[in-house]
């Protein structure tokens, strides 16, 4: 038997390594010696293989029974001597898990239970808590990260058939800190294993890298995908190579000797959210300046508050304000402190036809390494602002990590799909809006479609828009949430169908039951669950999903709730939860 076992130990592994680019920290937290009892997240069908390889020492597993019926993978299970735990049933599995622990074996067991389908952990069972006393052993916490949206996780609605986004696929495995067997009790386990997700999504290697960098890297897979749609008298869609290509001309006019920005490093943006808002940003940025957006209202009913505007243009120093003209007009004679306003349109223009339709072959023949380093990009992660934006007054910068990591946060998730289109006209104004807006479909395969600024009062448009886009999701003001509420139409039935959910922002003191109130009504309309999610300064804490359940139910599945009245939502990923009260499903509650 121990040759089969290490046949296939030689063999397997190198098969592990190669489907999951697998980082290891504080393996040594591992007893060398004698028995110990891992607790892990369970995300994916390889989980086991994952933790096999990651654990310096053999690992027995607890595995539900009902893998144990089909012949060839019972032969496999018994061979690495599996555990098998029936639901409910749980006695005989405890007493020989414990047997093996006082015999000094590693054991892993999955105190969820079951596969996560929402992306986050789900509540723990105590079966591991009866484990640890009866065998005194140590208890190891370890935390997966980034196997979600792997090709054996539930990304997509199925754990195995799906081509896989991309391989190697990045995985970090933390091992936490021990407890001795007496103090291992669910409250202790999930704190721990939430430290160790902080830990481990630090160290994922998505965060290694400057944005620039990985803007350029981003922007070049999937290069033909829609990127940013805006639909008004026309509809303007901008593929992602096209998204790369036009800022990178604007960026080579800003870096050239006759730049009209000078040596000025931070530039504002007095830009409403939409196409070339987003196109300016990532100019900047590649040209190695720090744009700064300007408080701008969220549709053209909204008036340009000037006196505001000049005092957030004095609290983040700004020299230079790009905008259009038509806004520069609306600004009155408001003191602005020799600030220069330059047009959006001349800017455009000034990019120069050529150097555009140059860097356009170049997005489909240059590889990534040569545009970054042809541009002068570092790819180290830089301590100076990247990005920023003034809000309530105050200059709020944000970093390489600061951008990437939350950015991150919001695919590791059911929430959102790889490659999916939403519906969303957030603004830059603030960092949770850009997250939406820019952020997520120029570091990530996501794309974005809204309504140019001029047709924002047309409700009926965004139906539209959803329609010819195949818009997935709605991400929306509460002041739009209450348009869709107060609608008299419902939505094509198809339409209907495809539309997941109905994002929403709430901050801490909003009232949910109000929102609860509206959701039916909204749901009835756009066929959408409408989804909460908590924002503060640093982007989003929590966020709210449909139930990803099956319907019906299959008897041995235990539900697992992406969303509960009175909470806008889980805990995202990486995140301790200090400073929040969470429960045990991960819900957080500001009530």
């Amino acid at each position: 038997m121990e040759i089969f076992r290490a046949f296939f130990r030689i063999t397997l592994l190198p098969w592990v390594r190669l489907l999951y680019r697998l980082r290891v920290l504080h393996a040594d937290r591992v007893p060398t010696r004698g028995g110990a009892l891992l607790v892990s997240n369970h995300v994916g069908y390889l989980d086991s293989f994952i933790l096999y390889a990651a654990c310096p020492r053999p690992v027995r597993f607890v595995i539900v029974s009902r893998y144990m019926k089909f012949g060839a993978i019972r032969w496999f299970l018994d061979l690495f001597g599996a555990i098998p735990i029936t639901p409910g049933k749980s006695r005989d599995a405890i007493r020989i898990t414990a047997d093996s622990l006082k015999r000094g074996e590693v054991v892993c067991i999955f105190p969820e239970g079951q596969l996560t389908r929402t992306g986050v952990m789900s509540p723990l069972k105590k079966g591991f808590e009866l484990i640890a006393r009866q065998s005194g052993a140590p208890v190891v916490p370890v935390y997966m990260q980034g196997l979600w949206g792997s090709i054996f996780s539930g990304e997509r609605g199925t754990y195995i058939r799906k081509w896989p986004h991309r391989l190697p696929w990045p995985v970090v495995v933390a091992f936490g800190e021990p407890s001795d067997a007496e103090s291992a009790d669910k409250s202790w386990a999930q704190q721990s294993l939430r430290r160790a997700s902080v830990e481990a999504f630090d160290a994922m290697p998505q965060l290694q890298s400057s944005v620039a960098a990985s803007v350029v890297r981003s922007l070049k897979r999937h290069r033909r995908a829609t990127c940013f749609a805006e639909h008004g008298k026309s509809v303007r869609r901008l593929r992602r190579h096209q998204v790369l290509s036009t800022a990178i001309a604007l960026a080579h006019r800003w870096k050239s000797g006759e730049s009209p920005l000078g040596d000025e490093s931070r530039i504002g943006l007095l830009l409403p959210g939409g196409i070339a808002p987003a196109l300016f940003n990532l100019g900047l940025i590649l040209s190695g300046r720090v744009p700064v957006n300007l408080p701008f209202p969220s549709e053209p009913a909204g008036t340009l508050d000037a006196a505001g505007i000049a005092d957030a243009i004095r609290a983040a120093n700004l020299k230079i304000v790009i905008t259009s003209r038509a806004f520069a007009g609306a600004l009155g004679n408001a003191d602005f402190d020799d600030v220069t306003l330059l047009d959006l349109g001349g800017e455009m223009n000034g990019a120069g036809l050529l150097t555009l339709f140059s860097e356009r072959i170049r997005a489909f023949l240059e590889p990534s390494w040569w545009t970054i380093r042809r541009l002068g990009l570092s790819r180290q992660l830089s301590p100076e602002p990247v990005w920023a934006c003034v809000s309530e007054g105050k200059l709020k910068v944000y970093g390489d990590r600061e951008i990437l990591a939350e950015s991150l946060r919001l695919t590791s998730g059911n929430w959102i799909e790889s490659g999916e289109t939403w519906f969303c006209e957030q603004g830059l104004s603030t960092f949770s809006e850009a997250l939406w807006s820019l952020w997520l479909p120029a570091l990530h395969q996501q794309g974005v479609a809204g309504r140019s600024w001029a047709v924002r009062a047309e409700p009926s448009l965004i139906e539209t828009v959803c329609e010819i886009e195949s818009a997935k999701r709605v991400v929306v003001s509460p002041k739009i949430l209450d348009t869709l509420a107060e609608s008299e139409d419902t939505w094509h039935p198809e339409l209907r169908q495809s539309i997941r959910s109905v994002l929403v922002p709430v901050t801490v003191g909003d009232d949910l039951t109000l929102l609860d109130r509206r959701s039916d009504r909204v749901e009835s309309v756009t066929g959408g669950r409408v989804c909460p999610y908590l924002v503060s300064d640093h982007g989003i804490v929590a966020i709210s999903q449909p139930n990803p359940d099956p319907v019906p139910l299959p008897p041995d599945y235990q539900s697992q709730p992406g969303h509960r009245i009175g909470s806008p939502g889980k805990l995202l990923p990486g995140l301790s939860g200090e400073g929040w009260e969470v429960d045990e499903a991960g819900f957080v509650d500001f009530s």
